[in-house]
């Protein structure tokens, strides 16, 4: 729009100036054919009785010179050094280009500082200059374009605002869309293709609304009827006598139903049609909590650093599940030399819950992608350690949910850090 603006304002400047350039060429041929004129007047030898008086009046100053020597000049004091006469336009162009007889020849062009004319009848050349310097009329010219430029921006503006008003409310409905708003509408602006389309997008919106009812009643549906029977199977697990492999069909039937649950989680947790349910919680309660859901493996966990008197507000579920997970991981792929450290670092805008273990660490390359889910290192395929590659998938949605982030890094052969960075500002949802 800027650039638009000058180009329009150059364009219009361009055209006055160039029709008063017109008019002044005119009349610079009118002012040649006069000063030819009054020169004729002058007589020869010059009157200079005449020439005064008619310098006097005009507010003239005029050097006379021939061929080979100095002639006259008024008032004393106009002598220049340095007669340099620099010529810009001439009789003979003008004249000929509006066809008009021009007695002598005459120039207009500059001495020094001075804005002065030539004349030339021989045996006598003239050179009259005059000592004032013309005020720009810039301002005229450029005001008028100025002001049809601003009246031409406000008309431009209103009409495309009237036209694109459509668009600012689906790009907004967009907005709205992508954080997880899926009952509102466009209004509908006229009855153009704009029009059309919002009425399109509307539908569309209308029509993934009912899907994901659809898709959650059905996974829903589907939770029931497979936790149903895994439910008897733990009961008539439990009512088993005594065998080897008991225990074994209790992990299989656990394994199972955390499958379903980190399943759906996942699921629920890609879309932003979810709510958090925040609440204030303290972090050492949160980790003493998390840490007893490890009773077997609590002396290989050791939570590093003073405790802290601290607040923050999160969905305390979703945060307990994904320390789960990380702590988890870092157990069964931390190595058993080292406990697994849990660790705390507080700034005034982040909050920070590090786990780090001292396994065989992650390469650059797993590190990218072991955040995807069902993504599982090649080193892990081959084990016995049971899992299916959802964890750190879901601990990074929760994170993200939060308007946090999840960070990793490793030392292949020495440590591996993961570390869930929340912001201190309660998230507004």
């Amino acid at each position: 729009m800027v650039s638009f603006s000058i180009l329009l304002i150059s364009v219009i400047y361009w055209v006055v100036a160039f029709s008063y350039q017109e008019q002044d060429t005119i009349l610079d041929a009118h002012e040649y054919y006069y000063y030819s004129k009054m020169v004729s007047s002058w007589e020869i030898p010059p009157d200079t009785i005449k020439i005064k008086e008619d310098l006097i009046n005009l507010k003239m100053m005029c050097i006379i010179h021939t061929d080979s020597s100095f002639f006259w000049n008024y008032p004393k004091d106009f002598f220049p050094e340095r007669l340099d006469y620099t010529s810009f336009s001439d009789s003979e162009f003008l004249g000929e280009m509006y066809d008009i007889d021009i007695s002598r020849y005459v120039s207009f062009g500059e001495i020094g500082s001075y804005t002065a004319a030539y004349i030339d009848n021989e045996p006598y050349h003239y050179y009259l200059a005059i000592d004032y310097t013309p005020k720009s009329d810039l301002w005229i010219r450029f005001f008028p374009a100025a002001i049809m430029n601003l009246v031409f921006m406000i008309i431009l503006y209103l009409v495309f605002r009237r036209y694109l008003k459509p668009v600012y409310l689906m790009r907004k409905r967009v907005t709205a869309l992508e954080k997880g708003d899926l009952d509102s509408e466009i209004p509908i602006i006229g009855e153009d293709e704009l029009a059309s389309l919002s009425k399109t997008i509307n539908r569309m919106i209308a029509e993934i609304r009912d899907l994901l009812e659809k898709k959650q009643l059905l996974l829903s549906d589907i939770s029931h009827e497979l936790r149903s029977p895994l439910a008897r199977m733990r009961l008539l697990s439990e009512m088993l006598p005594e065998h080897k492999n008991t225990q074994k069909l209790k992990i299989e039937i656990a394994f199972i139903d955390d499958i379903i649950s980190n399943i759906l989680l996942s699921d629920k947790l890609s879309t932003p049609y979810s709510n958090l349910e925040l609440v204030e919680i303290n972090i050492d309660n949160l980790l003493a909590k998390v840490v007893a859901m490890f009773p077997n493996s609590q002396n290989n966990i050791l939570i590093t650093g003073k405790p802290l008197d601290l607040t923050i507000h999160l969905d305390e579920t979703k945060i307990r599940l994904a320390l789960r997970n990380l702590i988890d991981n870092a157990l069964k792929y931390g190595g058993k030399n080292q406990p697994v450290e849990i660790s705390i670092l507080t700034s005034e805008k982040y909050l920070e819950i590090s786990v780090k273990d001292f396994g065989k660490g992650v390469s650059k390359y797993d590190i990218k992608k072991i955040t995807e889910p069902f993504y599982r290192r090649e080193i892990h395929k081959d084990k016995k350690i049971r899992g299916f590659g959802l964890g750190l998938s879901i601990t990074k949605k929760i994170t993200e949910a939060h308007g946090g982030m999840l960070k990793i890094e490793s030392k292949q052969g020495e440590w591996s850090v993961f570390t869930l960075c929340f912001p201190t500002t309660p998230l507004s949802i």
